[in-house]
């Protein structure tokens, strides 16, 4: 009987030990692989591969220009200007050219709308420092690569498989 307490207590012993090396590496991993996302740098915007067919997008060479002014951190198109956003955004959401018009360019550009209009409403209704600003242009720069890397995916796809 003593052999087996002996036995339990040390089974028992080694399950506690392990579980707790365990934890501990898990908590090890979890922290490596943290990102501090206030460190990664969005300031430069990703261009388009494929001008050709941006070139003859209107809208699109407008929306280029708003990004470049807020990057220049020249806001005055943007201050109290929601009512034409608005519109603008409607009017770019209505012309993409029809290679990509897709479901994935529409939500791009509905993510850059909503940060366009965040960063209206915060500019135009409350003072804010410069550092709030330069991470609500780093978003916006986010967004316009994100939407502009995904129009290269649309048409090296098409390209890859035209349609017939």
């Amino acid at each position: 009987m003593k052999t087996i307490t002996r036995l339990l207590i040390l089974i028992s012993l080694a399950i506690f030990s392990c579980n707790q090396a365990k934890n501990e590496t898990s908590n090890k991993i979890s922290s490596e692989k943290n990102i501090d996302y206030t460190k990664l740098n969005f300031e430069e915007v990703y261009s388009i591969k494929s001008t050709t067919l941006i070139e003859e997008w209107i809208n699109y060479a407008e929306l280029f220009s708003y990004i470049e002014e807020i990057n220049s951190k020249n806001y005055s198109s943007i201050i109290d200007n929601k009512k034409y956003l608005i519109r603008f955004f409607n009017g770019l959401k209505n012309t993409i050219p029809e290679l990509i018009n897709k479901a994935e360019i529409k939500s791009r550009l509905t993510v850059i709308e909503t940060d366009f209009l965040k960063f209206e409403s915060i500019i135009s209704n409350y003072t804010i420092d410069e550092s709030e600003k330069i991470n609500l242009v780093k978003k916006i720069n986010n967004s316009f690569s994100n939407f502009n890397f995904q129009i290269d995916k649309i048409i090296e796809k098409q390209e890859v498989n035209p349609i017939q």
